[in-house]
C-alpha cells in the first residue's frame, strides 16, 4: 500500500459553498483503491505555511508520493510573496521529501476580472517558476494554468467566485493528475527493482 498525500490550498481541499469537501480526494482514491490517499490541504495556505509545517504535516507521514498544489494564494497581491520566495519555498519542500516522490502543479487559472488581487501577470510569473523548478529538478510537473486557460469553457471550471473549482474543474484536475501519479509510482518501482 502506497501513501499518496495531497498538499495544497483550498483548491486541493475541495472548497465549495463555504466548506471543505472530499471532491478531489474521492476522485483520486477511486483510481488507487489499494493505496491510502491523504489530503492535508488547508484553505488559505501559501507555500510559506507549507514550509513551516513540512515536518509535522508531511515528513512524519513518510509519503510515497506528495502532490503539491499551491499557488492560488501565493499569487495574490494581498500579503504578497515574490516569485523568488515562492520558488525557494517549493525547492525546500521538494528537497525535504525527495524529487522522486513529488508531483508538482502550477498555480491554477483564476478569473482576474472577478479576483483582481490575482492578476494574469502574476499567474504567468508563478507558472514559469513552477515549470522551471519542474524541469530543473526533473520532477513530474503539470501546467494546470495553461490546461485550464486553453479550455474552451474555462468559466465552467470555476465557481462564481472565479477562484474555486466546480465539478468540471475537478474532473479536469483528475484527468491531469491520475496519469501522472501512475507514471511517478511506476518510476519509483523501477528504481527499487534496479
Amino acid at each position: 500500500m502506497k501513501k499518496i498525500v495531497l498538499f495544497g490550498d483550498s483548491i486541493f481541499a475541495g472548497y465549495s459553498d463555504g466548506k471543505m469537501t472530499d471532491a478531489l480526494t474521492d476522485r483520486i482514491s477511486k483510481h488507487f483503491p489499494d493505496d491510502k490517499v491523504i489530503n492535508l490541504s488547508i484553505p488559505g495556505y501559501k507555500t510559506s505555511n507549507a514550509v513551516s509545517n513540512i515536518q509535522q504535516n508531511i515528513l512524519e507521514l513518510h509519503p510515497d508520493l506528495l502532490i503539491l498544489g499551491f499557488g492560488a494564494n501565493d499569487i495574490s497581491t494581498n500579503d504578497e510573496i515574490k516569485p523568488g520566495k515562492f520558488a525557494s519555498n517549493l525547492a525546500t519542500i521538494i528537497d525535504a521529501v525527495g524529487k522522486d516522490k513529488i508531483v508538482l502543479l502550477s498555480p491554477p487559472y483564476t478569473d482576474w476580472h472577478k479576483v483582481p488581487s490575482r492578476p494574469w501577470t502574476r499567474q504567468l510569473q508563478f507558472d514559469l517558476v513552477t515549470e522551471h523548478i519542474g524541469k530543473e529538478s526533473d520532477i513530474a510537473y503539470i501546467d494546470l494554468l495553461h490546461e485550464m486557460s486553453n479550455s474552451n469553457s474555462v468559466q465552467k471550471l470555476l465557481q462564481t467566485d472565479g477562484l474555486h473549482f466546480t465539478s468540471k474543474g475537478y474532473n479536469l484536475l483528475e484527468e491531469l493528475l491520475v496519469p501522472q501519479i501512475k507514471l511517478t509510482l511506476a518510476k519509483q518501482s523501477e528504481l527499487v527493482s534496479n
